[in-house]
């Protein structure tokens, strides 16, 4: 459906890095509870957030990678790599529930109490910290924000099969795609969970937007050079259709009392993909227009902080915690526009800031190996 055509170095879409980077951003602010920027995010105007934008981007760059390795080391050395890229996933989550409860450990010994805080799990791991640290070991407890790593995990591990049956048929793959996301409460219980309600995101819900995200990599939308005169305006009538679409849903969000419960979320409800489908089209026209990178190659360092997004996600939960529970702290839990304002704009730099360092780090390493290649090769 849509391709993202103008790389960055290493080969990376400019414009992916950048969707990445906003969608970074855009989890820390609305993870900050008296947030003025998250009255502006995508949560507040559409009927899906940022979740979706970033499991979407996970499959497109997933399939991006997977085939470039396989292009250039063959297929076994893309399904080692994306092997090691979940056990890498599943390093991180550890790092960043160990951060967490670090934090929570930190304020409480303070005696600073937060109701975010408590998201953290401090209080039970306290109390039985061998059996708490197992159940998060094991994934059955994914404290506040850490809960989108195991499921991008399991991703990981699916790519070997996930890209290559996209790209030899990308119908049959969508079609299982769809079967499993509508059986994906029945399987829920399958995933090894404390809650009864289970995980946050069910994986096997959320599979469909990374093989959606897969579909749109592998196989794109043609170039305006080669459509007739046909294909311009079936173009165009979905391009109304998704608008008509978009506009519909804005205005349940803003105008109509819309709480459905984290069930809706959970599971990938109907909706939301709807919601996404419709805006995701409009951006590929974005896209397609060049809009985008103009606006990516203005933001350099948004695009950075979606270049290193794994690093900026976990510093992210970190940053969003402590923005949030100062916030509380300063405002007393009643934060103004100004002093939401002042939080999010002190995340989002931080954030920044962790991006630069993080390419710097990435550069840093690059140079040493490729000056150890080359002592090894004279």
């Amino acid at each position: 459906m849509i391709r993202f055509p103008h790389p960055t170095a290493g080969g990376r879409s400019l414009e992916v890095d950048f969707f990445r980077g906003v969608v970074l951003l855009m989890i820390v602010v609305d993870h900050i509870s008296g947030s003025m920027l998250g009255q502006f995010t995508l949560q507040r105007f559409a009927i899906f957030d940022a979740t979706e934008v970033f499991v979407f981007l996970a499959g497109y760059a997933t399939a991006a990678a997977y085939t470039a390795i396989a292009a250039e080391k063959g297929d076994g050395a893309a399904r080692w790599r994306f092997l090691r890229r979940g056990w890498q996933l599943y390093r991180s989550f550890l790092l960043t529930v160990a951060l967490m409860l670090a934090m929570g450990l930190l304020f409480t010994a303070l005696r600073l109490h937060a109701p975010t805080v408590e998201y953290t799990d401090i209080g039970t791991f306290i109390d039985e910290p061998l059996q708490i640290g197992m159940e998060m070991i094991r994934l059955a407890r994914q404290p506040y924000l850490s809960s989108i790593l195991p499921m991008y995990m399991l991703f990981a591990l699916a790519s070997p099969v996930i890209v290559p049956s996209v790209r030899r048929r990308p119908w049959l793959a969508v079609a299982a795609s769809l079967a499993l996301w509508g059986v994906a409460p029945l399987l829920a219980p399958l995933l090894p969970a404390v809650s009864p309600t289970g995980w946050t995101f069910n994986p096997f819900a959320w599979q469909l937007l990374f093989v959606i995200g897969t579909v749109c990599r592998l196989h794109p939308l043609k170039s305006y050079q080669r459509e007739d005169a046909d294909a311009v305006l079936r173009r165009r009538k979905l391009t109304r259709i998704a608008a008509a679409v978009a506009v519909v849903f804005l205005c349940v969000r803003m105008f109509v009392e819309f709480d459905p419960g984290p069930v809706f979320k959970q599971n990938l409800s109907s909706l939301r993909v709807g919601s996404f489908m419709a805006v995701l089209w409009l951006v590929a026209m974005m896209v397609r227009q060049g809009w985008i990178l103009q606006l990516a190659q203005r933001l350099p360092l948004v695009v950075t902080v979606g270049r290193n997004g794994l690093a900026c996600f976990v510093s992210g939960t970190m940053v969003s915690l402590l923005a949030d529970i100062l916030l509380y702290l300063a405002t007393g839990g009643q934060p103004g526009n100004w002093s939401g304002l002042m939080a999010d704009l002190a995340a989002i730099a931080a954030m920044l800031a962790i991006g630069v360092l993080a390419q710097a780090w990435k550069d840093y390493r690059r140079a040493r190996q490729r000056r150890a290649h080359g002592l090894h090769a004279h």
